[in-house]
């Protein structure tokens, strides 16, 4: 099993008001996402997102902005923007799948 780190990522968008995907990560995402809370799937943990992977980056990101389960939509903090809560989507996923870019998350058939 491998640990997240949580320095910038070469590649992650910064969104408009100038907070990156990490930021984002950290502020609204980490804490479920890092230990697993209301049975989050776990960043360092590829099996528990491996069905979601399968589902494609658009609707990670619906579920990201919209909710899903026991996640709030954008993790709880409606005042982000939908650019930064993609950002902190982008930022999970390099860390997850250690790809970056739209080749990272393709939805498999």
């Amino acid at each position: 099993m491998w640990m997240i780190s949580l320095g910038l990522a070469d590649g992650v968008a910064v969104a408009a008001d100038r907070s990156t995907g990490r930021e984002v990560f950290v502020q609204n995402c980490a804490l479920c996402h890092v230990h697993g809370v209301a049975m989050a799937p776990r960043v360092d943990n590829q099996t528990e997102w491996e069905p979601r992977l399968s589902l494609g980056r658009q609707a990670l990101l619906n579920a990201v902005l919209r909710g899903k389960g026991g996640m709030p939509p954008k993790g709880g903090n409606a005042s982000i923007s939908d650019e930064q809560a993609a950002a902190g989507l982008d930022y999970m996923l390099e860390a997850i799948t250690g790809q970056t870019g739209q080749a990272r998350v393709a939805k498999r058939r």
